[in-house]
């Protein structure tokens, strides 16, 4: 009986062991994960509070900008009305609306296109969506020939296009400002939609350079399949290689069209005349002084009309712009 009894003992004790073990691999695979793919309770409980932690960083000065933008002189001094003004008014988004010159004047006289040419908005427009959609094709072009053909002087021509895109703007402005001078390019949308026409609009280096490699990835049985086929290189790209651009196609419209909106710099020096021509020159212009209101609300207010179409932009086409981004390259 007694070897019997220290038997079950023995059994109990394993048993218990047993189970506590699986008890504690249960519970390791619950927290840490059973693999590197399947993460546990306690790695997502950290990537959750990265992502909280980084949303809050980029979004409390959107957040303050649209709060402040609604303060009036009461309740920008009042530190209890840091986030939600007490008494929101609309004057600053109107006085900054009317500085702007965001709506079109109309004046009778003159015709339709000079009356929308007084609106910031329409000018920056006029710059903005034609220069990006035709940065689409011509440095699709570019980044074909890079990419897919063989020509002297190829890796030559390929130092210097990303010159192109390191070289700082201000250091080729007098040759460039002589040029559009030459050709009565200033102070209109032709001289951002000019370069963009023969590849060499703005950032045209990087985004020829976003084509290069994506059609790299395209397999070379393709090509092959169409030359049997009798089809030739221009005839390739248009009906096959640019068509399966459309990642590339995204990526390089919404980059062009955010950078085009957002420059400044160019903008100020190619628009000498007296009138203000574009939504970025009209922020910049805003009088520091001599205005009844408070300043930083209407420079936020400013701001926000500024970045306003940016994120309506990106509010829709987030999954777009995210999964071509993915099968550019761009982050490889």
């Amino acid at each position: 009986m007694s070897k019997i009894k220290q038997s079950m003992e023995q059994l109990a004790r394993h048993d218990l062991r047993s189970g506590f073990q699986s008890f504690m691999q249960a519970l390791r695979g619950i927290l840490f994960g059973t693999n590197l793919e399947k993460g546990g309770l306690l790695g997502k409980a950290v990537i959750y509070f990265l992502l909280v932690t980084f949303a809050v960083l980029y979004l409390e000065p959107l957040v303050y900008m649209i709060s402040t933008s609604f303060k009036g002189f009461s309740d920008f001094t009042d530190p209890t009305a840091k986030w939600i003004p007490k008494d929101p008014t609309f004057v600053n988004l109107k006085y900054a609306f009317d500085k702007m010159n965001i709506k079109p004047i109309f004046v009778e006289g003159k015709t339709l296109w000079q009356n929308l040419c007084s609106s910031t908005l329409f000018n920056t427009a006029t710059i903005a969506l034609p220069s990006a959609a035709i940065q689409v094709f011509t440095c699709a072009i570019a980044g074909y020939a890079f990419g897919r053909l063989e020509f002297p002087f190829k890796k030559t021509m390929l130092v210097f296009l990303v010159l192109t895109y390191i070289v700082p703007p201000n250091t080729v402005f007098i040759p460039l400002a002589w040029i559009y001078k030459q050709y009565n390019l200033l102070n209109s949308p032709f001289c951002f939609i000019a370069p963009a026409i023969f590849g060499q609009g703005l950032r045209s280096g990087l985004f020829i350079i976003i084509y290069m490699q994506f059609f790299r990835k395209i397999p070379k049985e393709l090509e092959e399949a169409a030359a049997l086929d009798g089809i030739g290189s221009f005839r390739f790209f248009w009906k096959i290689m640019f068509p399966l651009a459309k990642p590339a196609m995204i990526t390089v419209f919404l980059f062009s069209l955010v950078w085009h909106w957002n420059e400044t710099y160019l903008s100020s020096l190619l628009y000498t005349t007296n009138t203000t021509l574009s939504v970025q020159i009209a922020k910049a212009s805003i009088p520091p002084n001599g205005m009844e209101l408070n300043l930083q609300p209407v420079q936020m207010v400013s701001g926000l009309l500024f970045i306003l179409p940016n994120l309506l932009i990106y509010l829709f086409t987030q999954r777009l712009f995210t999964e071509s981004i993915e099968r550019t390259g761009i982050v490889e």
